[in-house]
């Protein structure tokens, strides 16, 4: 027969052991921060660059590359009103591959011609009923590029993407490239003017 002083000892213990079980239970269910498991692979590290205005052959063109560089991917507009997207470089040797575009889960792959100048590039185009623009100007997530062996460009959404394709649709993305072409030539007679003057000045 258990003395009730022995009893009371054991129950005491019993009690302790129970109360640490709970304490260790409570610290593994504690809720911890949410990982954002996409920044845990350099694979999927967004490229450096920021999305710009720019104008490319007197034309008006979004870009994207680091501000002050040569850009590393662009969206331009013809006379059609088509969305051209420009990958900068000369082509590869043998036959032209294609452009891989990813957006989330919808993926097109487009056909490339190259066009040669001082600044070669290879051009895809989509026209603007195609059901892809709508796919890019909605993008809620990186947009990915790649085309051949090179390394692929992971580029982030931005309104700005929209807003062009807007200005496409409607021809005022080439009329603010004219725009601008012209203003650029108006600088520079200005400045041919200037320098007419101080050389009239020089001979009095």
């Amino acid at each position: 027969m258990i003395r009730p002083a022995l009893l009371s000892v054991i129950v005491l213990l019993a009690g302790c052991a129970r109360s640490e079980e709970a304490r260790y239970a409570q610290v593994e269910n504690m809720q911890l921060p949410a990982v954002n498991t996409s920044d845990l692979s350099d694979g999927d590290q967004l490229t450096i660059g920021t999305w710009q205005a720019g104008l490319q052959q007197d034309q008006q063109v979004l870009e994207f590359g680091p501000i002050g560089a040569t850009a590393r991917f662009s969206f331009s507009c013809d006379e059609r009103r088509n969305l051209l997207l420009l990958w900068p470089g000369a082509p590869p040797e043998g036959d032209l591959p294609n452009l891989l575009v990813q957006v989330g889960s919808e993926t097109r792959r487009l056909s490339v011609v190259s066009v040669e100048g001082n600044n070669p590039v290879l051009r895809a185009t989509l026209p603007p009923a195609d059901p892809f623009v709508r796919v890019l100007t909605g993008a809620r997530t990186r947009i990915t590029v790649r085309i051949g062996d090179a390394e692929p460009l992971a580029m982030p959404p931005s309104p700005m993407i929209a807003t062009y394709v807007q200005q496409c649709a409607s021809g005022a993305a080439r009329a603010a490239g004219a725009a601008a072409a012209g203003n650029s030539a108006e600088a520079s007679g200005s400045v041919n003017v200037v320098a007419g003057n101080a050389a009239t000045a020089n001979a009095q």
